[in-house]
């Protein structure tokens, strides 16, 4: 903990747990948190600009600005990023976290607060005990404007369900995406909103192939 974050009262992150080891397709690259809203973010701004979008610009920015406030709460340490695509950056990051499950709760109670009524499933893609859950959000400035939604899977990840342990890891996949404005010229078209359920799936292949390294090599 810095001396800043001891005299604003800030909490010190949460200790990371063991290493661990997941694949991602070819690509995707790990980054600090640190630069994480510049390369993401920033990115996304200037493609608004470049497709005239000036309405949905205060949007995302007031979206960027949320997510940098969450990144900080939630002691993020690093994060994935796909790759471009015609040389654009695609709107889509997998960021993780420390998790600490309270002492006085088990795993699957201690998600259940995190996800905050959403459904929580335990997925069966990976050999890995972990949950997941959703959550979309969506902004619009008015009735006549495409919205920009916010599209997030998050994953929670325990070193050992049943052993005394209460350390974990907390993914979260968020795609960024507004809203289809005009019609598929093809049934094969990566129109945005198809370009999102591809970002949203590869986010639970890449999880699918999560491992502790020290507990399960």
């Amino acid at each position: 903990m810095t001396l800043r974050e001891e005299l604003i009262g800030r909490p010190a992150a949460p200790p990371r747990p063991a290493p661990y080891r997941l694949l991602a397709p070819a690509g995707w690259r790990r980054v600090p948190a640190d630069v994480l809203t510049d390369v993401f973010g920033e990115t996304a701004v200037e493609r608004l600009k470049d497709a005239d979008r000036p309405d949905l610009v205060l949007q995302m920015r007031g979206m960027l600005s949320q997510l940098r406030r969450s990144l900080r709460s939630t002691h993020v340490f690093e994060a994935y990023l796909p790759p471009t695509l015609d040389g654009d950056p695609q709107p889509a990051v997998l960021t993780v976290a420390p998790f600490v499950r309270p002492s006085d709760v088990s795993w699957a109670d201690a998600v259940g607060r995190a996800a905050q009524g959403a459904e929580v499933v335990q997925p069966d893609f990976t050999a890995t005990s972990m949950w997941r859950w959703t959550n979309d959000h969506s902004e619009r400035r008015g009735t006549d404007e495409p919205a920009i939604r916010t599209r997030a899977q998050h994953y929670v990840v325990p070193v050992g369900v049943d052993a005394p342990e209460r350390r974990g890891l907390h993914f979260v996949h968020t795609v960024l995406a507004a809203d289809d404005t005009q019609p598929a010229l093809s049934d094969d078209a990566l129109t945005p909103t198809r370009l999102t359920e591809l970002l949203l799936e590869t986010g639970d292949v890449i999880l699918s192939t999560f491992r502790w390294v020290d507990v399960e090599d």
